[in-house]
């Protein structure tokens, strides 16, 4: 007699077979492709999100206690008293996340390879893949949590630290630095959406991982903000928000929904982009990859006699 799996074990694991879609089931652009894989193949792109949201847990957990300690700490203070604790403040919040941020971006490397196998219309195992994902790309991912890390602190110290001493002879040039600033977190998170569905899908160096995201950053700028924007919103609203209650709902919602939803916008639209300047070139048979009328991954893998 077969044993039923329980909740739990079929949440994560997944079904046990699943068989790759034909050329009949794929959609024939980018928008289909991005709807076909929320309808019909959520199930397995909540299991991925559970599966990435185990790594982000400390980060998370840490950032909304030691969040809330330092704005308790901070709340009857002075600007003078303020400033005087800023360093150690940065440190104890932003430089102690650097580590949990490293350890949280590699496991995006697995959920982006299976959310990558998705929009190609392959079958989807969800530890073996989410694993193999990680084998193959955990390295570049983490050294992108690491200087993400680092942005994060340097980011958060300087705001802090114009705002404290911001006065009336020196407002332009402390809001000139802020808006700078600000500028360059949101320049690097388009970036990053960049290299993380590289990181998941070529074989390049970290530094032609970061320099071939700026190009594509600045080239497609304004699309590549909107897409940026649309993917991590459902994070970023309570991110925002200053009241614990509200980012442990945030926390929640990451946990259940918002890195898949995130992955899958941002694999989309990428391979969208990288079909314009890196596949057309380089990889023609990539072009429209998981699209009606482009070559599956089967068909180029007999075709080079070996696994892509």
């Amino acid at each position: 007699m077969k044993k039923k799996r329980g909740i739990i074990e079929r949440l994560v694991v997944g079904k046990p077979k699943e068989k790759d879609l034909t050329e009949s089931d794929l959609p024939s652009t980018r928008l289909g492709q991005f709807k076909f894989v929320f309808k019909t193949r959520f199930g397995i792109l909540f299991r991925l999100n559970l599966l990435a949201a185990v790594f982000f847990l400390p980060f998370m957990i840490f950032d909304v206690v030691v969040g809330s300690y330092v704005a308790d700490f901070v709340r009857d203070m002075t600007p003078q008293q303020h400033f005087s604790h800023l360093i150690n403040l940065t440190l104890l919040q932003y430089a102690s996340e650097i580590p949990l941020l490293v350890f949280g971006f590699t496991g995006l490397s697995g959920l982006f390879y299976a959310v990558r196998r998705l929009c190609w219309g392959q079958s989807v195992k969800i530890t073996s893949d989410f694993g193999k994902g990680i084998k193959q790309s955990w390295l570049q991912f983490a050294l992108l949590g690491l200087v993400s890390g680092i942005i994060n602190l340097l980011a958060h110290y300087i705001i802090n630290f114009a705002v404290l001493t911001l006065s009336d002879g020196n407002a332009i040039l402390w809001s000139l630095a802020i808006t700078l600033t600000v500028i360059f977190v949101i320049v690097w998170c388009v970036a990053l959406m960049y290299a993380l569905c590289q990181a998941s899908l070529y074989r390049l160096s970290f530094f032609r991982l970061i320099l071939n995201s700026v190009i594509f950053t600045f080239k497609r700028l304004l699309r590549g903000l909107l897409f940026c924007f649309c993917s991590v919103a459902p994070m970023l609203i309570f991110a925002c928000m200053p009241w614990a209650f509200m980012r442990i709902v945030g926390c929640c919602v990451a946990i259940v929904f918002s890195f898949g939803f995130a992955a899958l916008v941002q694999t989309v639209y990428c391979h969208g982009v990288f079909d314009v300047f890196i596949n057309s070139k380089s990889y023609p048979d990539f072009v429209g990859m998981g699209l009606a009328g482009a070559k599956t991954v089967e068909e180029i893998t007999d075709a080079d006699g070996g696994e892509q």
